[in-house]
């Protein structure tokens, strides 16, 4: 098992090219191991995940394809880098591999190789194996709530100051909204419901504040004691007076007749049925 590997896909590459590749690119010249003759679908015969640094060097830039790079990308460790080039001079206008070949196979952060190695092209891209692997999952329920605390006299000049969004910085903090209301708050809001409530706003025990049923009318001559309490057989001889109670309960006013019965085709409408099995 090797960890350091020059491979190439020419019959033979000069020592000098090897020391100065393993020079420049990072490799241990002492434990490098050399491949020659390296198959065309670029199998290097290495165990998968045994190759911490591989240096590419192929002939031509013909052999760098997206399935010879995904093959070599098995035999690189998670965490282990590539460097991909073409053997030639160093005034040779050859193109390696693009970096879409690369994130293609598997590789990320590919970006130019630093450094000028005598005999081979200008150009060598280089990139890393990521340390997740294909498959790898996350459960959101590990995450851990993070406490999001302003700083004194950041925001109204005292020690409960408010807690604001932050615009950058750590993007995995988790927010509870109810943290954003006070007591103060949160008690207003109640006042204002109970409020509403009393005046009958909305649909409920009273009639609502825009009723057009004649629920309204019956209540109050009921309460100067005019009228006698309504009952359930009188609210159905309540008669629609806005139009729209039709169209289901959403429409309909607290007293309203049609309440609680689905929504029905417009009053005067007419539907015919048609048996489509039969001849038209």
């Amino acid at each position: 098992m090797a960890s350091h590997v020059v491979a190439t896909d020419a019959r033979s590459i000069p020592a000098s090219v090897v020391s100065a590749a393993a020079a420049t690119y990072g490799l241990d010249p002492d434990v490098v191991v050399v491949l020659t003759r390296v198959a065309a679908d670029g199998n290097l015969g290495e165990p998968a995940g045994s190759v911490a640094k591989l240096v590419s060097l192929a002939s031509t830039s013909a052999f760098h394809t997206p399935s010879v790079l995904g093959k070599m990308q098995e035999a690189v460790m998670p965490g282990g880098e590539i460097v991909v080039g073409v053997l030639g001079d160093t005034s040779s206008n050859v193109a390696p591999a693009p970096e879409g070949d690369l994130l293609v196979a598997g590789f990320t952060d590919a970006k130019a190789a630093g450094g000028v190695v005598p005999g081979v092209a200008p150009g060598a891209l280089a990139a890393s194996k990521p340390t997740w692997t294909a498959g790898a999952s996350f459960s959101l329920k590990s995450r851990k709530l993070k406490e999001n605390t302003a700083p004194l006299n950041a925001l109204n000049g005292d020690g409960n100051a408010a807690k604001a969004w932050k615009l950058g910085g750590d993007d995995d903090d988790i927010l509870d909204e109810d943290d954003l209301l006070d007591e103060f708050d949160l008690r207003s809001g109640a006042d204002a419901a109970a409020k509403a409530r009393d005046a009958g706003e909305g649909c409920g025990p009273k009639a609502c504040k825009n009723c057009s049923c004649g629920r309204a009318e019956a209540e109050a001559e009921e309460e100067a004691g005019k009228r006698e309490a309504m009952t359930e057989e009188k609210k159905e001889e309540f008669k629609s007076s806005c139009g729209n109670c039709y169209l289901g309960d959403a429409y309909r006013c607290a007293g309203c007749p049609m309440l609680g019965k689905p929504a029905q085709a417009p009053p005067g409408s007419t539907t015919v049925k048609l048996d489509l099995m039969d001849d038209i």
